[in-house]
C-alpha cells in the first residue's frame, strides 16, 4: 500500500497542476441584459448604451450613420507557443426595422487586437469594425446582415464569415428571418479542425454557415472579443438580449487528457 501511495501521489499532484493550469487558461462570461444588469467589465464604444425604453443593450438607435460596439474589457489569450484556443459564443439579439424602411446594417460578433477602437468611416456597411475602405487587418467577424450592399455583399440578406474584410469568405441567405424577432446565434471555432461554424435560430427557421481557416495564423496572440452594429442611410435598432462566451487553451487540455489516459 505504501508503495502504491508513493506512485500515486506524484501522479495526482501532476494532474492537479494541469487541472489548475487548464482552469487558469479558460475565460468565460455570461451577460443577460433582460434585467437591470449594466456590466462594468465591458467597454462601451460609439452609440452603445442602455436605452430608457428597453433593458437590452442597444448598439444603435434607428438613426442614420451610427456605429456602436461593446467589448469584453479583459484580453483573451488566443494562442501561445504550442497552443491555441477553442472558443464558443452565443448571442441573442433583436434587429428592429422601422416601418417601410429596409433595415440596415446589421450586427457582428468580432475578434480584434487588444485596444481596438471604432475605425473612421465604419458606419453603414462597414458594420462598426471595418474602415472606410472596407478592411480591418487582423479582424475576424461573423456578420448578421439584413441589408445587401450592391458593391461587395452577396445579392441577398445573409449571415457571413469575415476575415479582415467586409467581403465575406462564406455566406448563407437568411431573407427577412433575422429582423423583427429575437435571434439566437451560436459561433464555434475548433483548433483541431480549424473550422468556424455558425448556427442561427430565428423563429422556426434555422441557418448554418461554416468556413475552414486557421485563426491562429491571422489573429494576434492576445485579442479582445466584442459585438458591434451600425446604420447608414437605412436604419434599425440593434439590441443585444444576452451574450455568452468561453475560450479554452487547447494544449493544456490535451496534456491533461494524455496524462489521465496514461495512468488510469
Amino acid at each position: 500500500m505504501a508503495k502504491l501511495l508513493q506512485t500515486l501521489i506524484p501522479i495526482l499532484f501532476s494532474i492537479a497542476l494541469l487541472l489548475a493550469a487548464a482552469r487558469s487558461q479558460t475565460i468565460s462570461f455570461t451577460y443577460d441584459f433582460s434585467g437591470d444588469q449594466h456590466p462594468k467589465d465591458l467597454t462601451y464604444q460609439g452609440t452603445a448604451h442602455f436605452s430608457s425604453d428597453t433593458t437590452y443593450l442597444r448598439l444603435t438607435d434607428a438613426k442614420a450613420a451610427q456605429a456602436g460596439r461593446v467589448l469584453y474589457s479583459n484580453p483573451v489569450q488566443f494562442w501561445q507557443t504550442g497552443g491555441q484556443v477553442d472558443f464558443e459564443t452565443t448571442i441573442n439579439f433583436i434587429i428592429t426595422p422601422i416601418e417601410d424602411i429596409l433595415p440596415a446594417d446589421g450586427i457582428t460578433f468580432f475578434v480584434a487586437p487588444v485596444g481596438s477602437t471604432i475605425p473612421a468611416g465604419s458606419t453603414g456597411g462597414n458594420l462598426g469594425i471595418f474602415n472606410s475602405s472596407g478592411t480591418g487587418p487582423t479582424v475576424f467577424a461573423v456578420e448578421f446582415d439584413p441589408y445587401a450592399n450592391d458593391h461587395w455583399d452577396s445579392n441577398f440578406r445573409h449571415v457571413g464569415i469575415d476575415l479582415g474584410s467586409r467581403v465575406s469568405s462564406n455566406t448563407t441567405e437568411v431573407g427577412g428571418a433575422i429582423t423583427g424577432q429575437q435571434v439566437t446565434a451560436r459561433i464555434n471555432y475548433e483548433e483541431a479542425t480549424k473550422m468556424i461554424t455558425v448556427h442561427v435560430i430565428a423563429g422556426t427557421k434555422k441557418f448554418d454557415v461554416s468556413y475552414e481557416f486557421d485563426l491562429g495564423s491571422f489573429l494576434p496572440e492576445k485579442v479582445q472579443v466584442g459585438l458591434s452594429a451600425s446604420t447608414g442611410d437605412n436604419v434599425a435598432t440593434h439590441d443585444i438580449v444576452s451574450w455568452y462566451f468561453s475560450a479554452t487553451m487547447v494544449n493544456m487540455k490535451k496534456n491533461m487528457d494524455a496524462m489521465i489516459r496514461q495512468y488510469v
